[in-house]
């Protein structure tokens, strides 16, 4: 068990700031009840391991890893371990007005428990805000509330009410796992039959959970990839040919690629290069 705390800061000085923060692992007599009023900063759980529940109005909640639970400040809290499967958890209190108005307006107040859709992502940012409280304790105020921030951001992006889960989220898994080869491959011809079978899954339920795992269609992540590359082939290859250019980045049609990345970037590529070329002259 790791339980790491900081003092207060003025609430209003940031978006969001850090109260304490921790670690349980496999802890099997963890529960908690509190009473309305009483803890006056946000809550988040991860948990990262086991299985635990969570009461509601509306009933027990089972959790497992990769779930998340987010209390609201002053509301009653009642969660605890499963002793037969221990949970391990990753916890912060927090507050901050602007962290309060966020999260309320994307929804957050409806609900207590959450799937996180790539929870590792979400692990490895509580993780650094705990080894930054450990190592420096309040010394850095301001990247202890970027942290936080990071946090939050993630957990906006990430999150969806647990009782969305289904089945099809196995899917939408894969498909997070296979983001890295699909950017690194993005600027080969795209063939959607082909990466909905490396999912193990068709072309239509590919579409679907890519869509809800990333927020994105397949094609347009396709093209954010292409797009970034052929910025940075402006900028570091400013010799190279714009059609050049559109071919490195898998456009057989230049004109097509003039009309994407004017779509994405509000500029042409030559209007892009020129104005990072005068940028490095003056």
């Amino acid at each position: 068990m790791e339980h790491l705390t900081l003092p207060m800061v003025r609430r209003d000085r940031y978006y969001c700031f850090p109260e304490s923060a921790g670690f349980y692992k496999e802890i099997r007599n963890h529960k908690v009840d509190r009473s309305a009023g009483s803890l006056l900063e946000f809550n988040l759980h991860l948990v990262t391991a086991g299985q635990g529940f969570v009461e509601e109005e509306s009933g027990l909640q089972e959790l497992k890893a990769g779930d998340a639970f987010l209390y609201f400040p002053g509301d009653k809290q009642i969660y605890y371990s499963d002793p037969a499967h221990a949970w391990s958890v990753k916890w912060i209190h927090f507050y901050g007005s602007g962290a309060f108005a966020d999260l309320t307006e994307r929804g957050f107040h409806r609900s207590v428990v959450w799937r996180i859709r790539s929870p590792k992502m979400l692990e490895s940012r509580m993780e650094d805000l705990l080894q930054q409280i450990q190592q420096h304790k309040s010394l850095y105020p301001t990247s202890l509330s970027m942290l936080m921030y990071g946090i939050i951001a993630e957990l906006i992006e990430q999150a969806e009410p647990l009782s969305a889960h289904t089945p099809g989220e196995e899917a939408s898994e894969r498909i997070l796992l296979l983001l890295p080869e699909l950017q690194a491959a993005a600027s080969a011809s795209f063939d959607l039959n082909t990466w909905a079978a490396k999912a193990g899954t068709n072309r239509y339920a590919f579409c679907r959970w890519f869509r809800r795992a990333t927020g994105q269609t397949p094609l347009e992540f396709v093209t954010m990839c292409r797009i970034g590359k052929a910025k940075q082939l402006l900028i570091e290859k400013h010799s190279l040919a714009i059609n050049d250019v559109a071919q490195l980045c898998g456009y057989e049609s230049p004109s097509y690629f003039n009309k994407r990345f004017l779509q994405s970037e509000g500029m042409t590529p030559t209007a892009y290069r020129n104005l990072f070329l005068t940028g490095r002259r003056s």
